[in-house]
């Protein structure tokens, strides 16, 4: 098992990579819906989705690394007092925050009570990950038991197995021009799949690929998967596309064992790699992994801003050039204010 009593800073820059492409994500699917899929614009979007997709299964594997760690068990009055308490306090303020922009700013919504409150329990759109990730914290006292099992090690090896298998039989039930798929799809929606299909399974696995070894063999197999399953994504997305006549983005979905398969090599490489800088930026690598959460939360009203005051445009120049700099602008811009707010702010660890 890994030696967990010192930080990893591997994790941190795993955290920040994340965070990247939860921004890339969000630029990419600007004009994604409205662009043909028989374009080449719509290939360039399809191209940069289907690298990043595995961004919040990676935030979640992450997750599972420290709240299931055993050696570190927190107590259940813990859970919901600190780590609960706090997300359910940054949703509710943010949410009021993204509802007076939308107010003030976008003029998207009127100014009265229903539609406060409506915006306040909805959130932004983006704003979905928090209550799974309180849904999470909340069994993990369950799931921890797992870790806890002398079999833990061959409990994950069956999990990633079932897990996978799973994954590619949803993902197989999105590929409309297969003949007789809604026979298919049938068969296999009779199957439990759905069970396995959790944010709970990325939770524990996880904390499995980071505790347990993988042979470099096996780990070599699943980087050329994760590698091959961009390709097949993007591929499949614009076939697809094509062959139903709209835009589907069923194979980006954190099911899809192509996002299964590129969220367990991006993690093992993370695991697995030393990087040089890591020794010369360690405070930098740990300022910027702590704000992460803030870019989370901000990076929408920070793309936003930008896109309606028509300072910058996603199709202002060759998309293949304006989303990677779009989001490495935004990415700077919320890092910049989240650092910001965390400095000044006195509770910061409630807004953040």
């Amino acid at each position: 098992m890994t030696n967990t009593k010192t930080r990893n800073y591997n994790l941190d820059l795993l955290r920040i990579l994340a965070a990247f492409m939860v921004v890339l994500i969000h630029v990419s699917a600007q004009n994604w819906y409205i662009t043909p899929s028989n374009t080449f614009t719509f290939n360039i979007y399809n191209f940069y989705d289907s690298l990043v997709r595995s961004a919040v299964p990676i935030f979640i594997m992450l997750s599972g690394v420290f709240f299931l760690n055993p050696q570190k068990e927190k107590k259940i009055k813990e859970i919901f007092s600190k780590n609960i308490l706090k997300l359910i306090l940054i949703y509710i303020l943010w949410s009021i925050i993204y509802y007076c922009y939308d107010v003030f700013i976008q003029h998207t919504k009127e100014l009265n009570l229903t539609s406060f409150i409506i915006s306040t329990i909805n959130g932004p759109y983006h704003f979905w990950y928090i209550p799974v990730i309180i849904g999470l914290y909340t069994i993990s006292p369950i799931l921890i038991k797992i870790t806890q099992n002398k079999n833990a090690n061959q409990i994950f090896k069956y999990l990633f197995i079932i897990f996978m298998i799973s994954c590619t039989l949803k993902t197989i039930t999105s590929i409309s021009f297969i003949p007789y798929i809604e026979h298919l799809k049938n068969i296999i929606n009779k199957m439990p799949i759905n069970i396995i299909c959790q944010y709970y399974s990325y939770f524990l696995l996880g904390y499995y690929m980071h505790n347990f070894d993988i042979p470099l063999k096996k780990r070599k197999i699943i980087y050329i998967l994760g590698i091959l399953s961009v390709v097949i994504c993007a591929f499949l997305t614009f076939i697809v596309s094509n062959y139903e006549a709209k835009n589907i983005d069923y194979f980006y979905d954190n099911f899809s064992i192509f996002t299964f398969f590129e969220a367990c090599a991006i993690f093992l490489f993370f695991k697995h790699h030393r990087f040089k800088s890591e020794s010369i930026y360690k405070k930098e690598i740990k300022i910027i992994s702590n704000c992460t959460l803030g870019i989370y939360i901000i990076h929408i009203l920070i793309l936003n801003s930008l896109l309606h005051f028509n300072i910058i445009q996603i199709n202002s120049f060759t998309q293949i050039l304006s989303v990677p700099i779009i989001t490495i602008i935004v990415f700077i811009i919320s890092l910049l204010l989240t650092y910001l707010i965390k400095k000044i702010n006195i509770k910061r660890k409630t807004i953040f």
